[in-house]
């Protein structure tokens, strides 16, 4: 699994001027923006760097050369989890920093002690996005996953308002959750994301490893 890791490593350290980028434009948002936006930014492209990897394996038919490789198929699907869930913690890493960074030169500063339970709540957030591009990335391919992506949380989105029509007030169960999670201190709204998180994504892991041992390549 290691080798997969170092592969997937030299294969992002390929695209060094398209990532130098982002991180300018990280660098920049740390200074005069700031705020979860700056945290999450470096995490949404760390996702997408991750899965994106995925297409290198099957570029020019390179996944069957993969597979001649002294490693099943169960082992590449873990290697993606955790190669994604290091990518996710290292761009959540650079955004917390240059967030603490900039509050600094902002002198809005407050102790991290206090501060760090929320920051930390998109990592399982953004790691469970990367849970779900797997599959979508094994079945679909590139494009096509990133559509059914999108129809995913648009028809999430879709129903929550459809059920906000309906109910009312007191009476929706949005509202009731909303208010419930909304009452949670930083620390169990962060372990209750994450017990989410894990047990979405091997839901999401078994759908991927069912996905490639059905496939031929």
């Amino acid at each position: 699994m290691l080798g997969l890791i170092e592969k997937d490593l030299r294969l992002t350290l390929t695209r060094t001027q398209t990532l130098l980028l982002f991180f300018i434009m990280t660098l920049v948002m740390g200074i005069t923006i700031g705020g979860s936006f700056l945290i999450s930014y470096p995490a949404i492209i760390a996702v997408i760097t991750a899965v994106g990897t995925i297409s290198y394996d099957e570029f020019d038919n390179g996944f069957a050369f993969l597979m001649t490789l002294p490693f099943d198929r169960k082992t590449y699907i873990r290697e993606k989890y955790l190669f994604s869930f290091l990518m996710v913690s290292a761009g959540w890493g650079l955004g917390a920093a240059l967030y603490c960074v900039g509050a600094v030169f902002r002198r809005n500063a407050v102790p991290l002690a206090d501060t760090l339970p929320m920051l930390m709540i998109p990592i399982p957030v953004f790691y469970l996005f990367a849970a779900i591009l797997i599959p979508l990335q094994l079945k679909y391919g590139s494009e096509k996953s990133r559509i059914v992506f999108s129809v995913l949380f648009g028809s999430i989105a879709i129903l929550i308002f459809g059920v906000k029509s309906v109910f009312s007030g007191s009476n929706n169960p949005f509202v009731r959750i909303a208010k419930r999670l909304d009452g949670l201190s930083p620390i169990p709204a962060l372990f209750t994301l994450a017990a989410v998180s894990v047990l979405l994504t091997y839901a999401f892991y078994l759908w991927s490893i069912r996905i490639i041992e059905k496939k031929e390549y």
